[in-house]
């Protein structure tokens, strides 16, 4: 039998627990913290893959100091491995498409009645001993317009939900899926069609090239009172341009699971001239205007957080892991 030697990076007491038994043909030596230019000092070469979380920053340095066969994204998003250089240095990469569209779009919808029915507000204002409801006013979602960027697995579940709530949906995606539309209530529209007719826009796309910033300037100058909701990949949002468009009342509120620099969002911002060159400070110093905004809602990275779902992710990992070349198991 051949046993392949796996990294786990970003490990959770209970995933630990999970693998037992479940690894058969997979000797798996577990990290703490995510996989960096520095972490991947802690490994001897002796390694056949990595098993990384989206926390992890897979550059080109890191590729290039790895030798192994794989890196098994625990994710639907692979952003943060160099796929250039993994080609080069003949490294598989793979990632868990399907796991947590109801997940995530629960989630989003989370987002969505929190800022339609103020109820982080609410909450905040109980907790300081006040119960009236002034300055609580919200909005019904019935008869709302709702606008969904990307309609793969989760787009089509939060059309799902929003249907139920009565929601009118129109929908915009490079590359439709016309069966969908014929089955599902919604109708696929141009980009800039929706921008304009939308009362919430949520996002759900990968980010690639072609996606990043595709909400900025030219989009926030085509909303009016907009919400917007982001639940994919926080580069698809230009955070200066947010800024400015809650500002001057293009966008009313926004419900975010994602920011454009995540890296030590939630440390002081006084470390930023400590940190390396993985994170950004402009955009860690609009991260952090953001959540000092009232008319934001920002939840850490969190869509994906279920027990069904990471029990998926792990189930998937495995299934991926067990594709390098020559294992038996």
């Amino acid at each position: 039998m051949t046993v392949k030697k796996v990294a786990w990076f970003d490990t959770e007491d209970w995933e630990k627990e999970y693998l037992e038994g479940k690894t058969s043909g997979l000797d798996i030596e577990f990290f703490e913290g995510p996989l960096n230019s520095e972490t991947v000092e802690k490994l001897d070469g002796s390694f056949d893959a990595v098993a990384v979380f989206v926390s992890s920053q897979v550059t080109s340095k890191v590729l290039k100091e790895l030798g192994v066969e794989m890196v098994a994204c625990r994710s639907t998003g692979f952003d943060h491995v160099d796929l250039e250089v993994a080609e080069e240095e003949d490294i598989d990469v793979c990632n868990v498409p399907e796991y947590g569209a109801t997940t995530v779009a629960e989630h989003t919808f989370g987002l969505i009645l929190a800022i339609s029915r103020r109820i982080h507000e609410a909450i905040d204002k109980v907790e300081n001993g006040e119960f009236g409801h002034e300055g609580l006013k919200g909005f019904d979602l019935e008869g709302k317009t709702l606008g969904v960027i990307g309609t793969g697995g989760i787009g089509k579940e939060v059309i799902r939900i929003a249907d139920g709530f009565n929601m009118d949906i129109i929908a915009s995606d490079p590359y439709p899926d016309k069966e969908a539309e014929k089955e599902m209530p919604f109708m696929y529209v141009s980009k800039e069609h929706l921008l304009e007719k939308s009362d919430i826009i949520s996002l759900h796309c990968p980010l690639t090239d072609e996606t990043e910033h595709i909400i900025s300037k030219e989009e926030f100058d085509k909303m009016n009172d907009t919400v917007l909701i982001n639940t994919s990949r926080g580069g698809l949002v230009d955070t200066e341009e947010l800024i400015k468009a809650l500002e001057n009342g293009n966008i009313s509120r926004a419900g975010l699971d994602v920011m454009e620099e995540e890296c030590m969002i939630d440390e002081d911002i006084e470390m930023i001239d400590k940190m390396g060159e993985e994170c950004h400070p402009q955009k860690l110093l609009e991260g952090h205007i953001l959540m000092e905004r009232d008319d934001v809602i920002i939840t850490p990275h969190n869509a994906f957080n279920s027990e069904e779902a990471l029990q998926r992710i792990e189930d998937t990992t495995l299934e991926n892991l067990y594709q390098i070349k020559n294992i038996v198991n």
